[in-house]
Formats: structure tokens, C-alpha cells, sequence
């Protein structure tokens, strides 16, 4: 067992006490039809076969089908109808029964320490990020098994995965590949803005929807200053931020102001270089001051210091923040949310451009959402991978972007007419198809909505570009003092951002963490960028 997952075993115990106590007051059949449930910390352990259903479908007479136990961080935790039948054709499909472990989405990351010691494993566990230091444990420490062989009987998988995502699960270096993508769509992302709040300041969008650096913080003073919404109260924000899957506060307009991730130096120690481990740079300094600028003026949510990005969302919609960053093909269905309550809301969509007046970023991360990883008590990984590439396929693929004809929606003159109140919150959190960017597209909109948000979409994809560093982590990442460092490193980027510390106090911040297995880090991307130029 790992130095981390020891230091979480304490904690752990704990709550399997409580989660073992809970379970054994829950442990009665649900007594009909449809997903049954008994407590899981909060959340919601499910089987998802149709009520007085076969789930095997046509599999009836053949083969049992194979169970399988999969824990998701899905919101909300319990299945709805729609997504039952979704589960149902998977099921069907592929000749497999599915298990649900949902916890509450807010205490997912818990919730998955929490099972990885406990050493009861489900067979398919979805991990946030390839990053995290909770997945790489479970790799080194033989909890995830490699995909490699399976990977030949998925043509799907291996169709719509991006090669960099592959990649970026060969955690080991070896070639093994520990886990199945959730693929994201590789792009570079823009801000929804009020555009009701636009006009109330006297800001007219420009045509091609691109504004500056000063103007962006212009439209945020403004916007927390001026009284946008018009209600004669000062409560309001110019930006949502929030803190990320990893609990931490990104920072904002970092790629506008030259953050690209790894890429080529000249005239420094390191032939590549991230502009975070630059001592040669002054360039993260210069993004630091400009978050601590907007945090000290008050520009951003006080609460984005304790928020995800759901609850942010949720204050963008309430009015309380007005800039957020989001893809731009959600505006104009959350346009529609905000204007049950305010009949005024409008939403418009803004890139910034960098000190070149040119908008490029990198894409986020390796186009990973998050990944499944089959644990090595999975009796059946072949039809674990089988599952999530028929998923993949034209017809899974059809219901995991448009749902399930007569339960979603009903076909009316060749034309998808959706159910009013059927919604199904699950569905396209499964898998996604690379390059794919109009699945994020709800199938009500019309073509005149379509048309809206298309440049948009077609804006983030064509601006981006990867980091050199293809989400390799670096051995010396996990050596404890490293990994004990990055608390250090986190709450001190925090401090400085939000004005606590000075901006120099960084000097001092990367020094340490040189010191601290910093030095190793560096060399060790540098050594495997290089390794990739030559392929």
C-alpha cells in the first residue's frame, strides 16, 4: 500500500464503519420494478435493469449474462427512466447485467479513497482525472489492471479516442495502457458573458465575438461596479470562478497571458519548459499578479475560494456572477433556463486574445473527461471494454447522443419531438466520440439555434493545440516529498492569487520546489519530450 492511501487509511475506516452500518439497515429488496437501491455514503447503489424486463434482451436461451458493478460520478445519483432504458439496450447489446455505485457527486472524490482501501472493489471505477494522485496510486499499486489486449476487439474505442489520450494512460511508461477514455472534445473554450448586462454598461460585442485583455477586465469591473442587472443593489460579481476537480483555483486568463504548457525554449536551462518552472520567466509571476489584481478589486465570486463548478454554474444562472468559462454550445439551453426567472437574460459568447491579438490555447489536458479504470478483481475485462465500445458504435452511439425513441422522445413527421419532463442526466456521461464537438448540442435545438452557437464551436475547436508534454506525469512526481510538497505548493498559489502573500513570495514558492524532487520533474519531461520528437 502506498505512503498516500496509508496516510488515507485512518479516515477510511472510519467511514466503512459507518457505510457498513448504514448498508445493513438498507439491505431489504426494493419490492418492484426498476433500479434497487440501498445506502452507499450518501449515494445510491443500483441495478439497472428495466422492471419485469429481460435485461438480456435477445440473449434469452444463450449465455447468462455477466455481471458487472460499475462506480460513477454521475449527478444526480439516481437513475432516471430514460436513462434505464439506455441502460437497458446496453445490456441487450452486449449480454451484461449493470450495477450502479453512484455517490453523492460532491463527495465522489471520498467516496472513491474510501473504496480503493477498502479493498471491496466494484469491477469498473470512474476516475476525474489521469493526473490525480488517487489514480496513479491505484496503478502503481496493482488496483487497475492494463487494457492493451482487449483494445484489439474495439474498434470503436480505438476509432474515436484521441492517440494523445492513449497516451496520457500509459502512466507507467511501459506501454500499458491502465484505463478506458472518456474522451472530451479537444478544444480551446471561450467565456459565456450576459449580454443583457453588456448593454446595460454600454459594451457592444465585436463581430467576431473576440475581445482584449483590458476589455475583459474592463466588462468585469464593470460588471461588479455598475449594477448590470439594474436592481439598485451591490450584489453582483464580474466573474465565476471555482475550484477544480482537484480542489484546487485555476487561474484566470492564464493562456491569454502566455500560459501554452510545455513547449520549446530557447536560451534557458531546459530546452522545454512550462512557464510555471520557469526561473528564466517572469510570465507566471505576470499571471499571478493579474488574478491577485482581480481578487484584491473584488472582480470575482468570493465563493469560487469553496465552489465546484456545478455550484458555480448555478450563481452564473442566478445572476450573482456574470463571465464564466464554459462551452459554447450550452448558452443558448441555459439561456432558455435563466429566462423562466428573468424574462431579460441574454447570453452571448466571448474569446480573449492573447498579447498578439490571436485566440489559441491549449486544449484541456490530454481531451480526457475523466477515465473508467477496470480494477483487478474484474472477472470479465473483455466485456467490460466491449461494453463501452458499443457505446462508441453507430447504434449506441445514436441513443447516447439522442436517447431512446418512445421513452425520450417520439419520431413526428421524421422529426425527434422530446418528451416534456424525461430527462436523462446520465446518458452522455459515458463515452464520447473524438472531434465530435456537436454532441455537446442538446437534440431540441432548432436550426436557428444551431446556427447561433455553431461559430463558436467551430472557433474553440480550430484554435487549439496540445502541451509537448501529452499528460505524461513524471516518476518524481510520486516520490513522497514531492507529493507531500504540492499541498504546500496549492495553498501558496492560492494565498498569492487571492492577495494573502505578495507575488515575489512565488520566488521563494519554486525554489522550494526545485528542492523538493522540482529539479528530477523537470529533467524527466524534458528527457520524454525529447523522446517523442524522435518517434
Amino acid at each position: 500500500m502506498s505512503r498516500a492511501f496509508k496516510r488515507l487509511f485512518t479516515m477510511g475506516l472510519a467511514w466503512m464503519l459507518v457505510f457498513l452500518a448504514a448498508c445493513s439497515g438498507n439491505s431489504g429488496d426494493s419490492g418492484g420494478g426498476g433500479a434497487s437501491q440501498t445506502a452507499n455514503g450518501g449515494g445510491t447503489t443500483q441495478s439497472a435493469g428495466s422492471g419485469g424486463g429481460n435485461s438480456g434482451g435477445g440473449n434469452s436461451g444463450s449465455e447468462e449474462p455477466v455481471e458487472i458493478t460499475i462506480m460513477a460520478n454521475f449527478s444526480p445519483a439516481d437513475i432516471s427512466e430514460a436513462d434505464q432504458a439506455l441502460i437497458s439496450k446496453v445490456e441487450e447489446a452486449v449480454n451484461v447485467k449493470i450495477n450502479f455505485i453512484v455517490p453523492p457527486s460532491s463527495g465522489y472524490q471520498e467516496q472513491l479513497q474510501l473504496t480503493l482501501v477498502s479493498g471491496d472493489y466494484p469491477d469498473v471505477v470512474f476516475f476525474p482525472s489521469e493526473t490525480s494522485e488517487i489514480f496513479l496510486n491505484a496503478v502503481n499499486d496493482g488496483f487497475l489492471i492494463p487494457v492493451n489486449e482487449y483494445l484489439e476487439n474495439a474498434p470503436n474505442l480505438m476509432e474515436y479516442t484521441y492517440d494523445i489520450s492513449w497516451e496520457a494512460l500509459q502512466v507507467l511508461r511501459d506501454g500499458k495502457i491502465y484505463g478506458i477514455p472518456r474522451t472530451t472534445i479537444a478544444r480551446y473554450d471561450g467565456f459565456e458573458v450576459r449580454k443583457d448586462w453588456l448593454d446595460a454598461i454600454g459594451f457592444e460585442v465585436p463581430e467576431n465575438h473576440e475581445i482584449t485583455i483590458d476589455q475583459f477586465t474592463d466588462i468585469l469591473r464593470k460588471f461588479t461596479r455598475d449594477d448590470p442587472d439594474g436592481n439598485g443593489l451591490d450584489d453582483t460579481y464580474g466573474y465565476g470562478g471555482y475550484l477544480n476537480t482537484n480542489k484546487v483555483l485555476d487561474p484566470i486568463l492564464s493562456t491569454p497571458l502566455g500560459n501554452l504548457g510545455w513547449q520549446e525554449t530557447s536560451g534557458g536551462e531546459y530546452k522545454y519548459m512550462h512557464p510555471m518552472y520557469d526561473r528564466n520567466s517572469g510570465l507566471f509571476k505576470e499571471i499571478l499578479a493579474y488574478n491577485q489584481m482581480l481578487f484584491t478589486e473584488g472582480l470575482v465570486d468570493p465563493d469560487a475560494l469553496t465552489i465546484d463548478r456545478n455550484m458555480s454554474g448555478d450563481r452564473f444562472k442566478r445572476g450573482i456572477t456574470g463571465v464564466r468559462d464554459e462551452f459554447a454550445g450550452y448558452i443558448v439551453g441555459k439561456e432558455k433556463e435563466m429566462k423562466e426567472t428573468n424574462p431579460n437574460a441574454e447570453l452571448t459568447y466571448l474569446y480573449v486574445q492573447d498579447r498578439n491579438g490571436e485566440v489559441k490555447g491549449a486544449a484541456y489536458g490530454t481531451a480526457l473527461w475523466g477515465l473508467w479504470g477496470i480494477t483487478n478483481t474484474a472477472e470479465h475485462p473483455e466485456k467490460i471494454v466491449q461494453l463501452f465500445d458499443w457505446l462508441l458504435s453507430d447504434e449506441g452511439w445514436d441513443l447516447v447522443t439522442y436517447g431512446v425513441e418512445g421513452v425520450e422522445y417520439n419520431m413526428v413527421d421524421g422529426k425527434r419531438e422530446y418528451i416534456e419532463g424525461m430527462s436523462a442526466p446520465w446518458r452522455k456521461g459515458f463515452v464520447r466520440r473524438a472531434g465530435d464537438a456537436n454532441f455537446f448540442l442538446s437534440p431540441t435545438l432548432t436550426q436557428e439555434e444551431i446556427d447561433r452557437v455553431q461559430p463558436f464551436i467551430d472557433k474553440s475547436v480550430e484554435s487549439v493545440f496540445f502541451s509537448l508534454d501529452r499528460g505524461y506525469v513524471p516518476p518524481a512526481s510520486r516520490e513522497p516529498v514531492f507529493m507531500d510538497f504540492k499541498l504546500t505548493w496549492d495553498e501558496t498559489l492560492t494565498k498569492i492569487m487571492v492577495g494573502e502573500l505578495p507575488v515575489d513570495a512565488f520566488d521563494n514558492l519554486l525554489d522550494e520546489w526545485y528542492e523538493k524532487g522540482g529539479k528530477e520533474y523537470v529533467e524527466q519531461m524534458n528527457e520524454y519530450i525529447e523522446s517523442t520528437m524522435q518517434e
